[in-house]
């Protein structure tokens, strides 16, 4: 592909005369994360950008070929399942900027392999592969062994949801969770002073440090039992669970009449919420440091789980 690239970006034969070509640098796996931050900028500051993708084959059943004959709705199944059965080993994305009459192109070439980076189980790949597609691609000078054992992985965006939720990692509230509440009834409102008396407790024993140094170990060891008080890093924490999106929404409603509690959603192996964790900060600048923290644990993870389609949302960010 690095040829037939340098071909598409030098087609004109005066300037390819009076320019050398600029180098197309290699992506993969092992520099992937270092190369992230220049490409960001490359792509943030370009006046435009290009991409050429390169597959291993295309799809040769009669049925699967759209015809006059088909409807829109046909033609495009068909051409969705062609394109599903493609593997992409290779994307290669090129930034260009023009200033004062100069053109400057930054190529990047991207080797892709989906595998099951965070050991869950998928994403499990079957493709169709024309030997010819992979014939063309080696006289070109395509690196297999690269491809396969350094390139780069990725998921779709239900594998990310699917991935982070069979990893466990409590994650922070954002806009789109909270959501405005119908009228409220007779259990919910139960269910609600049950937990608000239970949070109570929990922090009047956390912070009551008088009675707590004078107590012996094994009484806060059974006082953490009873409250089910636990450890969030070096902060007091409490899990609370709930059997529904609405219960979720009534705890979230509650916690956030406390200025020093930051409610985390752990999700359920089997998909939603299984509860809702409130961390006790000690005071508004311990609880924005935790709040920094979160975000950065979940920038961190989602870069970890979206691998390549990284590179595709920031193309989404600088439209």
């Amino acid at each position: 592909m690095v040829p037939l690239l340098q071909r598409r970006l030098f087609c004109n034969k005066s300037f390819h005369q009076n320019h050398r070509p600029w180098p197309i640098k290699q992506v993969t796996k092992s520099n992937f994360d270092d190369s992230l931050s220049e490409i960001k900028q490359r792509i943030s500051t370009s006046d435009f950008v290009a991409v050429f993708l390169q597959n291993t084959g295309s799809s040769s059943s009669p049925w699967q070929c759209v015809s006059a004959f088909d409807t829109p709705d046909t033609a495009y199944s068909k051409a969705k399942s062609a394109a599903e059965r493609f593997q992409t080993l290779q994307f290669a994305v090129c930034p260009f900027t023009f200033q004062a009459s100069k053109l400057t192109a930054y190529p990047y070439n991207f080797h892709l392999f989906p595998r099951d980076e965070l050991k869950l189980g998928m994403p499990s790949y079957s493709f169709t592969c024309q030997t010819s597609s992979l014939t063309s691609m080696a006289r070109e000078g395509f690196d297999f062994n690269a491809c396969i054992y350094d390139g780069i992985s990725y998921l779709s965006r239900a594998q990310e949801y699917a991935a982070k939720v069979r990893i466990g990692n409590p994650m922070p509230v954002d806009h789109k969770t909270k959501s405005s509440s119908p009228t409220t009834t007779v259990a919910d409102t139960v269910f609600v002073e049950r937990i608000r008396t239970r949070v109570r407790h929990w922090k009047n024993a956390c912070t009551d440090i008088s009675t707590t140094k004078l107590d012996d170990a094994f009484v806060r060891s059974l006082r953490k039992i009873v409250l089910g008080s636990e450890k969030y890093g070096s902060r007091p924490s409490i899990t609370i669970d709930v059997c529904s999106e609405r219960q979720v929404q009534l705890v979230l409603e509650m916690l956030e009449q406390s200025d020093n509690l930051v409610p985390l959603l752990v999700p359920a192996k089997s998909g939603g919420i299984q509860s809702v964790r409130a961390v006790l900060t000690s005071s508004q600048e311990d609880k924005n440091l935790l709040k920094m923290e979160l975000q950065n644990l979940e920038v961190d993870q989602t870069k970890r789980v979206r691998g390549f389609r990284e590179i595709l949302h920031l193309f989404i960010q600088s439209l």
